[in-house]
């Protein structure tokens, strides 16, 4: 045999072969991609801890500041006494302190003599609250299960007995098992000096000057109606969540004309505003904690102050605003039976306060002061249609309110304003007046021709009141008037009562009736008329210092309720219009300075 050699053929591979990662090459791949996840998620972690520390802290610290301020507030005779002797044993171990030394371990280069008395009072919190307690605690909802502890600390430095040291330690853990946290903070107290030194009710950085504050408001009339028994054995029983219409939600339907307020504060520098509340109406339904359906209800208000070195002070003197009232229609419809509210619209308004210029006749230039002015056009009314026919619940006619405040220093006011003398650090006073056009409820085409002009009407409505106070008003009256007149249906002819600030009343009305088709109505009403009323508090002739001087008035409730009871196709329903014609009032206080 011949001898072959055979060689081997090596081909290129084919488009047909596998290619891609290894095995190997995927598991390596994928634990680098995990070490990074998990580095990233480490990171974020990390992020999250600090960030809920850095929350936490800043709680901390708001707390901590919160009790500084209401430690440096206590009077100087106060913090002079410093802790009660008992505090150590009131609310457990104190941490910060070892024997008479204030030494918190947070802090090591405190070491300082605790101030301690046997006679401090124990309704000085934050210093010496109930049995002695030294001890707040504060919970926050942003930082849900973390109770925040403060301790209060009163130490004297040796070299100047008039000077105190005033320590609140706050501490806080994140869980049981988190590092506790703190915060410390420290201020200085300071005897008071000369005149204004009041030591024992003095906060050391209170004022040295008189305190005075007035205010006044106007509120319009207002009508509220309501689901309610039918006084007939067998009607239905009502409760909060029964509509006032059968097959309807609404249980409260209010309609109100509008109000106007003022308030001026002053001690070191004083403070005005006003504002103005348009005609507004309101349907809420069963359960509901807010109105359903609105309107109207727009709000006016500015501020004035000269406390020109506060950042974010009010202007000086800023112009008035003026605003217009828009309010629609809102109803409660079945078909049959239509219930509808309509606020008076287009009421304007005006609201001014200044430290420059004055605000209303009788305030002179220059004396701090607002006023707010609330004038209606167009009748605001509630009715009630039954297959076409118009009850009128309630009928509000025009009406205009006006409010004024202002401190005077160094020119009187008007007699229609008060302050009408000057004394020492001058005086503050306010007022408001108001004129209501005709108001009538239970309005309808009832049988007979009786009560063609409603069951309840008041006419001819005027109030207003006034007071001050001041060096020289520490116990002047307030003034204050109301007059018009009130006629109610007796069954058979009108009844007319005078109003006067005395007047104090309750009728009722006779009962009227309607009836068409299937439907049947029947009302009746009551009058309730309160009188003017005033309350002086505190009067010090000697010159109101301590809890100073205060008086507040008001010019009494005037109130119109109707009782209706409906039946018809679907049974029988009842409801209750009342209308409270609102009021006037004014208050006004003074504080002499600590010491005067």
């Amino acid at each position: 045999m011949s001898g072959r050699s055979s060689v081997a053929e090596v081909r290129p591979p084919t488009s047909e072969d596998d290619s891609g990662f290894t095995l190997m090459e995927l598991l390596v791949a994928m634990i680098i991609i995990g070490g990074v996840l998990l580095g990233l998620a480490a990171v974020q972690t990390s992020a999250l801890v600090t960030t809920a520390q850095t929350r936490q802290r800043t709680l901390g610290t708001a707390v901590t500041n919160q009790v500084m301020e209401q430690l440096r507030a206590l009077p100087w005779n106060t913090l002079n006494k410093g802790l009660h002797a008992g505090f150590a044993s009131a609310d457990g171990v104190d941490p910060n302190v070892s024997g008479t030394h204030l030494r918190p371990p947070m802090e090591p280069s405190i070491d300082e003599v605790l101030i301690t008395s046997t006679a401090q009072a124990t309704n000085r919190a934050p210093l010496s609250g109930a049995s002695g307690s030294n001890v707040t605690r504060t919970s926050n909802p942003e930082a849900p299960g973390i109770r925040f502890t403060s301790r209060s600390y009163v130490t004297r430095a040796a070299a100047d007995p008039d000077v105190l040291t005033l320590t609140v330690i706050t501490t806080w853990k994140a869980n049981q098992q988190a590092k506790q946290r703190h915060v410390v903070m420290r201020s200085s107290a300071y005897a008071p000096q000369g005149g204004c030194g009041d030591a024992n009710n003095q906060p050391y950085l209170g004022a040295c000057q008189a305190l005075f504050s007035s205010s006044a408001g106007g509120t319009g009339p207002q009508t509220t109606i309501t689901a309610a028994f039918g006084g007939v054995v067998g009607d239905p029983a009502v409760d909060s969540t029964t509509p006032i219409l059968p097959g309807t939600d609404t249980t409260v339907a209010s309609l109100r004309v509008g109000q106007a307020g003022v308030g001026v504060t002053a001690q070191q520098s004083t403070n005005a505003e006003s504002s103005a509340l348009h005609a507004s109406g309101a349907l809420t339904a069963a359960g509901a904690t807010d109105p359903s359906a609105t309107t109207g209800g727009d709000k006016a208000a500015i501020q004035a102050s000269n406390d020109v070195g506060s950042a974010g002070a009010a202007p000086l003197d800023p112009a008035p605003v003026t605003s217009v009232g828009v309010a629609g229609t809102l109803a409660v419809d079945t078909g049959p039976l239509r219930l509808a509210l309509t606020p008076g619209s287009g009421d304007q308004g005006k609201v001014s306060s200044s430290t420059v210029t004055s605000c209303a006749t009788g305030i002179p230039a220059a004396a701090p002061c607002a006023a707010s002015v609330l004038t209606s056009s167009s009748p605001s009314v509630t009715a009630l249609t039954i297959t076409g026919t118009t009850f009128e619940l309630s009928r509000i006619g025009s009406s205009s309110m006006t409010t004024f405040g202002a401190r005077l220093s160094t020119a009187v006011g008007a007699s229609a304003i008060g302050c009408t003398t000057l004394s020492g650090p001058g005086c503050t006073a306010a007022g408001a007046s108001r004129s209501l056009g005709t108001v009538t409820s239970g309005s309808g085409p009832w049988s007979g021709g009786k009560a063609s002009s409603g069951l309840l009407q008041v006419t001819s409505y005027t109030d207003a009141t006034r007071v001050d106070r001041g060096l020289a008003q520490r116990t002047s009256a307030a003034v204050t008037t109301r007059s018009g007149s009130v006629r109610y249906w007796n069954g058979s002819a009108y009844t007319t009562v005078t109003l006067s600030g005395a007047t104090n009343i309750t009728a009722n009305t006779g009962a009227v009736t309607w009836a068409s088709g299937a439907y049947t109505v029947t009302a009746s009403g009551q009058v309730s008329v309160t009188p003017v009323s005033s309350l002086a508090s505190a009067a010090d002739p000697a010159g109101c210092t301590g809890e100073g001087c205060s008086i507040s008035s008001e010019t009494g409730a005037i109130t119109l309720a109707v009782h209706y009871r409906v039946t018809g196709p679907s049974g029988t329903f009842a409801f209750v219009v009342t209308t409270s014609l609102g009021g006037a009032r004014a208050a006004a206080g003074f504080k002499a300075a600590p010491g005067a």
